[in-house]
């Protein structure tokens, strides 16, 4: 009389399906931060390579204004004070301005700068943006800005900021506040909040933010 043997079928337990999915997500969940890591390390090259446009523009527009910076403070408006200067469009109305002299159309100081009307188009030309935005407080001549002027947009598509330096004077002779002796041009980064707080609880920038853009 023979017996028949039967082999236990191959397969996996529950607790090695567990132990298995359980490895996945933790790589997915690495592979995820690095990428994030990665993008984020190219958008802060950017807004590097970005400022350093900015800034050599700015030198331009001085050296053309008899050693005169417009007066930023850093502020929101101090945002539409950049995009005025280094785009020679005063009115904001997405055009380079007249020479008030000559009548011929001015040049900008950036050739990167790029003016898009159409914000809603996936479009987007090389260059650095600038778009309108909301934008409240005082121009360089200290007059009120009222609703969406043009501004030059960041990586994470908030304006840039300027601010006269704190060893320069504008044509009125006030003295900027910056940390650099000339001006500074900055990004309040990815989260657009900056890094310090004022004694009046709103977001500001500080040395960090200056020295990593």
């Amino acid at each position: 009389m023979k017996l028949r043997t039967h082999k236990a079928a191959a397969g996996f337990t529950l607790i090695e399906i567990l132990v298995a999915i359980a490895i996945l997500a933790t790589l997915a969940a690495g592979a995820w931060q690095a990428k994030g890591w990665i993008d984020g390390k190219q958008l802060r090259t950017q807004a590097e390579t970005q400022i350093g446009q900015l800034s050599l523009a700015m030198n331009a527009y001085r050296a053309d204004n008899g050693d005169v910076l417009p007066h930023g403070k850093g502020d929101a408006a101090s945002a539409a004070i950049l995009y005025s200067a280094l785009y020679c469009d005063e009115d904001s109305d997405g055009e380079p301005d007249k020479d008030p002299v000559t009548g011929t159309t001015r040049m900008p100081y950036c050739e990167q700068l790029i003016v898009i009307q159409n914000t809603k188009s996936k479009e987007r030309e090389e260059g650095i943006p600038c778009i309108k935005v909301k934008i409240s407080g005082k121009d360089a001549k200290g007059a009120r800005i009222k609703g969406k002027r043009y501004a030059i947009i960041d990586p994470w598509n908030q304006p840039y900021r300027y601010r006269l330096g704190c060893e320069v004077t504008d044509e009125a002779g006030k003295t900027g506040m910056g940390i650099n002796p000339d001006f500074d041009i900055f990004s309040l980064g990815a989260d657009g909040k900056g890094d310090g707080l004022t004694k009046d609880g709103d977001n500001e920038d500080n040395i960090s933010n200056i020295q990593v853009w």
